[in-house]
């Protein structure tokens, strides 16, 4: 199977790309990557394409990246260090210089979760860890979300997981992104023995991890907030939000709400993608905001008689 990489990877090119990757191989069926058209890769494309790489290779499917000379971000993509995590050495032309501020290569899932959110938003939102700063906001925000998600891959995905982060200081924008090439949503409720997940749907899945406190370890539980905080963060935050595991595909879009679909084509990830991105300036009172978002979820009671949703 060859899969030819389009010239932009952005939101609407990104969902049948993911279908792709997921398509069926035959046993020992070569992967070819060609990346000589690649001219804009966010990093919501790179985790999605590291997790399947790595998932490739755990099946013993050979996989071989080629037009890496004609790709005009080759360095780029060294300096997010796709190569390297996916296991190709490849030589450097070209100096590292700090990417404090405008990006966080895609690094590896592991133990040290709080650790990982701690130094991807230090990256993200320099100084931000200080009370009372400018980006501590960005900062806040970027260590709940990647935490929560970062947990959730480890918790209940039972695969690698990979996550990224870039800043664009010309838009102000904040893009997140995690993958992993685990079981998926609806394959983690059903390995949880949930009898209602039985007859749902991928995009179904999802949704129903939106509700508050619902997780493939059972309910009632206090646990299952983290994914359905991070949703109601987002549409608080006018932010943009992409979830697909599986078929499923839900979106949540500014000043549109929560959207529900399937990847084009018949298409599968297997395991799940989060993707955020959100604008520096809507996140300036974390705390208010998060606060807003467990009023806005029923996690807790609005006893002003009425919440600003809004920050």
């Amino acid at each position: 199977m060859k899969i030819s990489l389009p010239v932009r990877i952005s939101a609407n090119v990104l969902l049948p790309l993911l279908g792709q990757l997921g398509k069926p191989l035959d046993a020992g069926e070569e992967v070819v990557v060609d990346f000589a058209s690649l001219r804009h890769v966010t990093p919501a494309a790179l985790v999605a394409l590291v997790a399947t790489v790595i998932r490739w290779r755990r099946e013993k499917q050979p996989v071989e990246f080629r037009g890496m000379e004609q790709c005009a971000i080759t360095s780029y993509l060294q300096r997010m260090d796709l190569f390297k995590t996916c296991g190709i050495d490849r030589p450097e032309n070209f100096t590292r210089h700090d990417a404090t501020g405008r990006f966080v290569p895609v690094r590896l899932i592991d133990h040290e979760v709080d650790a990982m959110g701690t130094a991807m938003a230090l990256c993200l939102a320099p100084g931000g860890e200080e009370y009372g700063h400018e980006m501590s906001g960005v900062y806040d925000m970027a260590w709940y979300v990647l935490t929560e998600m970062a947990n959730n891959v480890r918790q209940h995905s039972g695969g690698l997981g990979y996550a990224s982060a870039q800043v664009t200081r010309n838009e102000g924008l904040v893009r997140l992104a995690l993958a992993d090439n685990g079981k998926g949503i609806l394959g983690s409720f059903r390995e949880a023995g949930l009898a209602w997940s039985e007859a749902m749907t991928d995009t179904e899945a999802i949704q129903k991890a939106l509700e508050p406190r619902i997780s493939s370890k059972g309910t009632p539980t206090n646990e299952g907030v983290g994914l359905t905080l991070v949703a109601e963060l987002a549409e608080l935050a006018q932010a943009w939000l992409l979830i697909v595991s599986g078929r499923g595909v839900v979106r949540v879009i500014p000043e549109q709400g929560r959207i529900g679909s399937v990847l084009p084509h018949d298409g599968v990830f297997p395991g799940t993608l989060v993707g955020l991105t959100f604008r520096q300036n809507a996140v300036r009172d974390f705390a208010l905001l998060l606060h807003n978002a467990k009023i806005h979820a029923g996690l807790l009671p609005d006893v002003a008689g009425g919440a600003n949703f809004r920050t």
